[in-house]
């Protein structure tokens, strides 16, 4: 067996009872049956009811509320979900400003400020942002503009002088899961208001808290898992306007690719002025808008198409001239912008397994940088370690941001690099463990029911951070027999020799991700 592969501890007859025991899951009810009524307790999270009380006063004086989102879909789903509750609650005086990064940059610039001065707002709420907005936050405090901070990023520094902040990082917070997306906040706030209200949630809520969780990639276990499997299972016959049309546009999709051409199509949604065409498709009733919204987002869709192989293609040579084990890049020719850092990063930590970080100009005198990693890293911890050259920086372990004057990025750049060197075991320990491959079961001949490994393919769905795919091994497989039952990506085999696969369900197809023959080893990747 190659040095790769390694089986976990437990194997029965029954397929289904082995994974949940080898994977060590806790709560087998709440895993296997994941219901919207298992979700964790809403009260336990830290300064919902105060968030929820203050927001019901606002309503009750008619002041003017705005919804500051971030420009991610977790941001987008988390305004929509919290717009359409208050506007169910009654709320006459609400509106929402998602910035494009583009021009308005990150967090709590100078536009927002001034159109929420101008417009007498009284009332902010963040949602899936703002944790770390204590100066911009400060001088709406100034100014008479008061703030509710609904978030679920790391706190990284001195809270903001909020009236509420309901975040499950907070000190002493006692809700039990700690990696909700910002829209799985947002909802329990909601649930927490309908309590307090008597008037109902509606079925699109979950949906779209279903939709944030996986467009961020938080683990899919505990409340996100029953989120996002309410999501997979639910969408098709949802009475949105906006989810039924689009079900109706992928029917022909998996699941899965549905759902993430769903991701990338809100994402290109962004306007000047704080508008957000994602957030509009959500919120509106109209099919005819919706028409003209969704032709719009899907030029832009294929637009995008070329601009993402370009920041790909151009960003791999770069890895090519060093082919580090920690990437930093600083895009001075101006190829990959603010919008795409993302990309970039995402391509490089994917593909090599490895930390990376690129920047781009922002400003002027300002760079603004995203970072990812893979599993295990923590960009935060080198973050906070070169603070004091960061303007601001915030986000997850494994994907984080910040900006930081053009003129400091040779010294962020070394003292980076300083930093990696000293962790370079860790961080090649890290590349290492990122290629094993965990086999969950060992899958006799006569248990290649494609039927029954589909049923408990769906069990065990959705797959993504948290909550891997299945992986099978078969040992002495036939390739003939692989064709017949239409495999994906099955080996060229001159001899016919038999071989040992390891293969996961991917898209709804049976899909070979690593191979050896008996008499000679290779791999696909």
């Amino acid at each position: 067996m190659k040095d790769n592969w390694f089986l976990r501890n437990h194997q029965t007859e029954d397929i289904v009872s082995s994974v949940i025991m080898s994977r060590e899951i806790t709560n087998v009810d709440k895993f296997l049956n994941p219901t919207l009524d298992k979700c964790n307790d809403p009260n336990l999270l830290s300064g919902s009811r105060r968030a929820a009380r203050k927001i019901l006063a606002n309503i009750q004086e008619g002041d003017k509320i705005t919804i500051f989102g971030h420009d991610d879909v977790d941001g987008i789903t988390s305004t929509v979900l919290l717009y359409r509750f208050l506007s169910k609650l009654g709320a006459k005086n609400i509106s929402y400003y998602i910035p494009n990064r583009e021009f308005d940059k990150f967090g709590m610039r100078e536009n927002f400020i001034h159109k929420v001065l101008k417009d007498g707002t009284k009332r902010v709420i963040t949602v899936d942002i703002g944790i770390s907005e204590v100066e911009s936050i400060a001088l709406l405090r100034m100014k008479g503009i008061k703030t509710i901070i609904l978030d679920h990023h790391k706190i990284t520094r001195e809270h903001p002088q909020a009236s509420a902040i309901v975040d499950p990082h907070k000190r002493n917070d006692r809700f039990p899961f700690k990696h909700l997306a910002g829209a799985g906040v947002v909802l329990n706030v909601v649930k927490v208001l309908s309590q307090m209200t008597g008037i109902p949630t509606e079925p699109v809520y979950p949906l779209l808290a279903g939709l944030g969780t996986i467009a961020d990639r938080m683990p899919l276990v505990d409340d996100n898992r029953i989120y996002a499997k309410h999501l997979y299972y639910n969408f098709e016959q949802s009475e949105n306007p906006f989810f039924h049309f689009y079900a109706e546009k992928t029917h022909s999709l998996s699941r899965g690719k549905a759902v993430r051409q769903l991701i990338l199509l809100l994402t290109l949604g962004r306007e000047v002025d704080g508008k957000h065409l994602g957030a509009e498709i959500l919120l509106t009733q109209k099919e005819s808008e919706i028409k003209e919204i969704y032709s719009t987002l899907e030029k832009r869709f294929h637009n995008n198409e070329e601009q993402v192989k370009k920041v790909k293609d151009f960003i791999e040579s770069e890895y090519k001239k060093e082919e580090t084990h920690f990437f930093i890049y600083c895009d001075h020719k101006g190829v990959i912008s603010a919008n795409y850092l993302g990309v970039a990063t995402s391509y490089i930590t994917d593909t090599y397994r490895i930390p990376s970080l690129v920047l781009t100009k922002w400003e002027d005198d300002v760079l603004t940088a995203e970072a990812r990693a893979p599993s295990g890293f923590n960009w935060l911890d080198f973050l906070k370690k070169i603070e004091p050259y960061l303007l601001q920086y915030g986000g997850h372990k494994e994907a984080a941001g910040f900006t930081c004057h053009a003129k400091d990025y040779s010294k962020i750049h070394d003292k980076l690099q300083v930093l990696a060197e000293e962790q370079y075991k860790k961080i090649h320990n890290l590349q290492r463990e990122s290629k094993k491959i965990y086999i969950d079961y060992v899958l006799g001949e006569e248990q290649l029911e494609v039927n029954k490994l589909r049923e408990i393919h769906r069990i065990f769905a959705p797959f993504g951070e948290g909550n891997q795919p299945l992986a099978y091994l078969m040992i002495n497989v036939d390739t003939n027999e692989l064709r017949e039952q239409n495999f994906v990506n099955i080996p060229e085999n001159e001899g016919n020799a038999d071989i040992n696969i390891i293969f996961s369900i991917l898209d709804e197809e049976f899909t070979i991700i690593d191979y050896e023959l008996i008499s000679k080893r290779h791999a696909i990747f």
